[in-house]
């Protein structure tokens, strides 16, 4: 009878799962994850009840960087909050080698991470009456951990493009701090004028780039286009400076405090530059919007 193949139970007739995208809505709405990814797997039987499981991981957002993972259980939609040691649901989190994934661990998963498993079924097997605690059933434990393997490869994927691009982006920032010099001393050093390196920054960046310096008073923030697609662009600069010098004007000026918020709308074509000036000692920060996180280098030459 276990060798066996029965078609699985429709769980849409006797079940009620969460779903994969109410449960990334919650949580995310909750957290503000940099990361979220949900599962649910087909439906299984244990003793000849029904049984469905759904997971989801979580990552960074609201989530304490120090300490263990935190895990929420549920049973049919219920959340189980004591008995969390003698529950088959941590046995399962606690024995996928989380390292794999690229998560700390010690005996659970640590750092900013949340995992939530949730299981439904016709029959829940708890541990007692007090129904705290989902006991181990052979059957269910396999769906956790194959779902929480499923969530982790994912995890993974992420973290490992995000720490690329990280990289990626810490040269681009070298790169826009470093050849302007090199081509000041170059110049000097062959008694020449100090060349146009734009259109060496382009072929190397291939991004969108924004540069902010003060030399004498006057802060400039340099807005180039190495992409070849036209942009629609939001700048974002604080600063305790008197914008009311700059030029073009923001189209929005906010004080906060002894700081100002003040906001310019760009249109940049393929391949173009805008600039921006204003009176001032270049404290403060920038910020760009209207460009996937990717695609986009902003270095503070004053902060370098």
């Amino acid at each position: 009878m276990q060798q066996a193949k029965v078609p699985p139970p429709q769980a849409n007739l006797c079940l009620s799962p969460i779903g994969e995208a109410l449960i990334r809505q919650g949580l995310e709405k909750e957290f503000q994850f940099d990361f979220c990814s949900a599962r649910t797997r087909p439906a299984g039987v244990h003793h000849g009840h029904p049984f469905i499981v759904e997971a989801a991981l979580g990552y960074g957002g609201r989530l304490e960087i120090e300490g263990n993972a935190r895990i929420m259980r549920f049973a049919n939609r219920v959340p189980l909050m004591y008995q969390q040691g003698a529950c088959a649901i941590t046995g399962c989190i606690s024995t996928v080698n989380w390292k794999t994934y690229n998560v700390s661990q010690s005996g659970l998963p640590t750092g900013p991470v949340l995992i939530l498993v949730h299981v439904a079924s016709t029959n829940v097997p708890f541990t007692s009456e007090s129904k705290d605690a989902v006991a181990a059933i052979p059957e269910i434990e396999r769906e956790i951990t194959l779902a929480l393997q499923e969530l982790g490869r994912d995890l993974k994927t992420f973290l490992s493009r995000r720490d690329k691009n990280r990289l990626s982006e810490e040269r681009a920032r070298a790169i826009c701090a470093i050849i302007p010099d090199i081509a000041i001393k170059v110049a000097e050093t062959i008694e020449k004028p100090v060349p146009d390196i734009t259109a060496i920054e382009g072929q190397i960046m291939r991004r969108l780039v924004a540069k902010k310096w003060t030399n004498d008073g006057v802060v400039t923030v340099l807005v180039q286009n190495y992409t070849s697609h036209a942009l629609d662009l939001t700048l974002f600069v604080i600063t305790a400076d008197d914008v009311s010098t700059a030029e073009p004007k923001a189209v929005f000026v906010e004080e906060m405090g002894t700081d100002r918020s003040a906001v310019w709308q760009i249109k940049l074509a393929g391949g173009g530059s805008w600039q921006l000036t204003y009176t001032g000692t270049g404290n403060g920060m920038i910020d760009i919007r209207g460009i996937d996180e990717k695609k986009k280098v902003v270095v503070d030459l004053d902060r370098s």
